[in-house]
C-alpha cells in the first residue's frame, strides 16, 4: 500500500530544484565577489594598465572572462514555474538587467520567489466545479 506522503518523483524534483537554486545563489555570490575584486584590482593596477597596452589587453580580457561564466549562468537560468528566463524583465526600464541580475528575488515573468520550486499537484487548489 502506498503512503499518502511524498512520492519518490516529488522528492527527486525537490532535490533537483534545491540544487539548481543553490547553483543560482552560488553564481550570484561569485559575481558579487568578482565585481568587488575587480574594483579593488582596478584601483591597484590603474597606473600600470594606463601606460602599457599589453597590460591593458591582458587585464581587460581577464575581467571579461572572469565575469562571463557566472553572468552567463545567471542569464540562462530558467524559472522552474514558467520556464522563461528567471532574470528577464522584458523591457528597457532596467538597462542590461544589471539591477535584476544582482538584486532580484523574484522571477521577472511569474514572480516566483527565489528558492521556491514548482508546487506539486497536491498543493494546487481543486479547480473542478462544485456539484
Amino acid at each position: 500500500m502506498r503512503d499518502v506522503g511524498e512520492s519518490s518523483g516529488d522528492r527527486a524534483r525537490g532535490a533537483l530544484g534545491q540544487r539548481s537554486w543553490r547553483a543560482f545563489r552560488r553564481a550570484r555570490y561569485t559575481l558579487w565577489c568578482l565585481l568587488v575584486l575587480l574594483v579593488a584590482l582596478g584601483a591597484l593596477l590603474h597606473d600600470r594598465m594606463a601606460h602599457s597596452l599589453a597590460a591593458r589587453f591582458v587585464g581587460t580580457s581577464a575581467m571579461v572572462l572572469a565575469v562571463a561564466y557566472p553572468l552567463g549562468f545567471l542569464l540562462g537560468f530558467l524559472c522552474p514555474r514558467c520556464g522563461e528566463a528567471y532574470l528577464a524583465t522584458g523591457g528597457l526600464r532596467d538597462f542590461l538587467g544589471l539591477g535584476r541580475i544582482l538584486f532580484s528575488r523574484r522571477c521577472g515573468n511569474c514572480a516566483l520567489p527565489a528558492g521556491e520550486g514548482v508546487p506539486s499537484s497536491r498543493d494546487l487548489p481543486d479547480s473542478r466545479p462544485a456539484t
